[in-house]
């Protein structure tokens, strides 16, 4: 089955707003900020991959690779619903 490249690119952005609208550890930030983290959360997703997988990502951007040192796991709860909400990947 071929990939509905539009449709895909639809759902990634819907991705991309969730992180800006709901995750967004840093605060007040450009558009694009969150950007980099859009292919691998929708990928880990399109995997199936588990809750806790997304979670432990998401602490790992928050405390290591952004380098805040804390994680607000309610947070990525919430944030992982939303994306899980957006339905499967085309």
């Amino acid at each position: 089955m071929a990939i509905d490249k539009e449709a895909s690119r639809i759902w990634r952005g819907r991705i991309r707003d969730i992180l800006n609208q709901q995750w967004n550890p840093i605060g007040a930030c450009p558009a694009d900020e969150y950007d980099a983290y859009v292919g691998a959360v929708a990928a880990m997703v399109r995997d199936n991959t588990t809750d806790e997988a997304l979670m432990e990502h998401f602490e790992w951007a928050e405390s290591v690779h952004m380098g805040f040192g804390r994680f607000d796991p309610e947070r990525a709860r919430t944030v992982i619903a939303s994306i899980r909400a957006l339905g499967t990947a085309p």
